[in-house]
């Protein structure tokens, strides 16, 4: 292996300034030890091999100092010490105070602190080792030759951590219920990303982002002409975006022959593009792979990764997908779905029934709800019962929903049916296009969750406000069955856009829909939903509350009609006292708040 730029004190390292003769030291490696807790009081006698680990050590240790934008004082700065031997005892003091405070730590341990996204890293005497789901960096990269250059090794170390215990479970939250499952994912990423370190870059870059995404660290990422880079406020995602950029272009420059590396060199950008809102730049990436891809032969995890990031980046524009699905499409085995079929509720089989009587739908259309219904009967099972379902049943759930959502995208441009704009793009009627962007939006919450905050998820929303406002301008086709449609695709664009601006808007048209059609329970609503598409694990328990959020508005926009039924929704579903039937009553101070 090379020496890298942090092996200054290595044997055999080039230095452009006249170097001190190169003296050979003996190491010992931790795990050549026959008794590991000794190695703590163990003391290194050899005064010449004492003073190299320790330059080393501090030199890393000014390095992060410097990377953070710290400065350590100089020894001119401080007084001199009185003697040698003062020196000595002092050192040996603090030694012993060290390792007190390492067994201390071990009742403080960080990784297990709730308001903290940085490890420190902490060494003590156990009789047993330490159980994580996730590797640390100095468990698989005790050399610190990972490509990160100029980012401190905590960053490295913290994302990671954030990689596998946040960002992989909220994304693919159906595919790794099961503790194995997410070990081998684990696996994966680390096996092939530090094979590649343009990979593993563009990977981390990725993690920043959804990280900087999920803790707030950004601007608004909806749909602008700004570069979405600009709008992330997170150091980490800047220093990693910037090395993976360069380190696919290197890979790029120096390879004649395209391989593999180069696709997940791309990837890496594709999906870091993807989650601020950067559409514009995955596209070119994803144009690139299309060319490479027609070259080579793709791996299963390539074929796996690019299906899904060419159908997000499309979901995002709303446009056709930029590729083909490159995989032969193959039908769900009857043993599958006489399985999923057998333990589901019996609710679960009126899914998509509904569809069948709106007639202003396009056909292909309503026939690709019919098979999504079978995405969700999947989902439903897995999420029931994480256990059960084999590899083969993830693969299947993965590939079908990924066929499932290209085929949203793309039929509009292949049915003559829908009109041209002068962009050449399908007009679709405001009904079709609700219920086809709430077709995709199901897609933004499994098996792959989107946040709502990040750049896919804004587009999405926006693409979802500006059909709905093209419906509400259209007010001679609220019909019935137009309005309970509408209602189940506002629960949804709901979920989509929690806590962004547009969720209050969704929330006030629902309440206006529902107090047109008179639905005023949620029984009533639940019962109106299973007729289209729902996951009552995944979605219920969100579901309830954004009810009781519209019961609220209704009490405020209809007082009159309304009173009544928003204080019996709430006496029945949040209050802990009980009035003299036994049901739950609300306190008198929160009656007075809805009369």
């Amino acid at each position: 292996m090379p020496p890298t730029s942090r092996d200054t004190d290595t044997v055999g390292g080039s230095h452009s300034s006249p170097q001190v003769p190169s003296t050979t030291f003996n190491f010992t490696f931790v795990n050549q030890a026959d008794d590991l807790d000794s190695l703590y009081q163990r003391k290194i006698i050899n005064k010449e091999q004492r003073h190299t680990i320790r330059s080393h050590v501090m030199q890393r240790v000014r390095q992060w100092e410097s990377a953070q934008g710290r400065k350590r004082s100089t020894g001119r700065e401080n007084p001199k010490a009185p003697g040698k031997s003062k020196a000595r005892k002092k050192l040996a003091d603090s030694e012993a105070a060290v390792r007190n405070e390492a067994k201390a730590s071990c009742a403080n341990d960080p990784l297990t602190a709730p308001d903290s996204d940085r490890l420190t890293l902490t060494h003590s005497p156990r009789q047993s080792p330490r159980l994580h789901l996730s590797p640390s960096v100095h468990e698989f990269d005790p050399f610190d030759t990972l490509p990160t250059n100029t980012l401190p090794h905590q960053s490295s170390e913290s994302l990671l951590q954030y990689c596998f215990d946040v960002m992989l479970p909220m994304t693919f939250s159906v595919e790794v219920k099961r503790t194995r499952d997410r070990i081998a994912r684990q696996g994966l990423v680390l096996s092939s990303k530090i094979a590649n370190p343009a990979s593993f870059l563009g990977f981390l870059a990725t993690t920043a982002a959804h990280r900087a995404v999920m803790y707030g660290r950004h601007k608004d990422l909806a749909p602008s002409n700004d570069d979405h880079d600009d709008l992330i406020l997170d150091q980490d995602y800047v220093r990693v975006k910037h090395e993976a950029t360069v380190a696919v272009r290197q890979i790029f420059q120096q390879r004649a022959i395209v391989d593999e590396q180069m696709l997940e060199a791309c990837f890496g950008l594709i999906s870091t593009a993807t989650v601020v809102g950067n559409f514009e730049e995955a596209r070119l990436h994803l144009k690139i792979l299309d060319r490479i891809t027609s070259q080579i032969e793709l791996s299963e995890q390539t074929l796996m990764w690019l299906p899904i990031a060419n159908v997000k980046i499309s979901v995002g524009l709303l446009e056709r997908p930029v590729m083909p699905l490159p995989y032969k499409r193959e039908p769900i085995p009857d043993a599958t779905l006489r399985r999923i079929s057998l333990g589901l509720p019996s609710h679960m089989a009126r899914l998509g029934k509904s569809f069948v009587r709106l007639t202003q739908l396009s056909n292909p259309l309503r026939r690709l709800l019919s098979t999504q219904t079978i995405i969700c009967h999947l989902c439903a099972a897995k999420a029931a019962d994480p256990q059960s379902p084999s590899a083969l049943e993830t693969s299947i759930l993965v590939k079908k929903s990924t066929e499932i959502e290209f085929d949203l995208l793309a039929y509009p441009y292949e049915a003559d049916a829908f009109p041209r704009n002068a962009r050449d793009e399908p007009e679709l009627p405001a009904l079709e296009a609700i219920v086809r962007l709430a077709a995709l939006g199901m897609l933004s919450v499994a098996p792959h969750s989107i946040l709502p905050a990040a750049g896919n998820g804004r587009a999405l929303t926006h693409h979802q406000k500006r059909a709905v406002e093209k419906w509400v301008l259209e007010r001679h086709v609220w019909h019935a069955e137009a309005c309970h449609v509408v209602c189940w695709a506002l629960l949804v664009f709901i979920q989509n856009s929690l806590q962004q601006t547009e969720e209050a808007f969704f929330k006030r048209l629902l309440a206006q829909v529902t107090h047109y059609l008179g639905v005023s329970t949620w029984e009533d609503v639940e019962n109106d939903v299973y007729g289209y598409l729902y996951i009552p694990g995944l979605q219920s328990s969100t579901w309830k509350t954004v009810w009781l959020d519209v019961c609220r508005l209704r009490a405020q926009l209809y007082p009159r009609h309304e009173h009544r039924d928003v204080v019996e929704q709430l006496n029945n579903a949040l209050l802990p006292s009980k009035g003299p039937n036994g049901r739950t009553r609300l306190p008198e101070s929160q009656l007075r708040t809805v009369r």
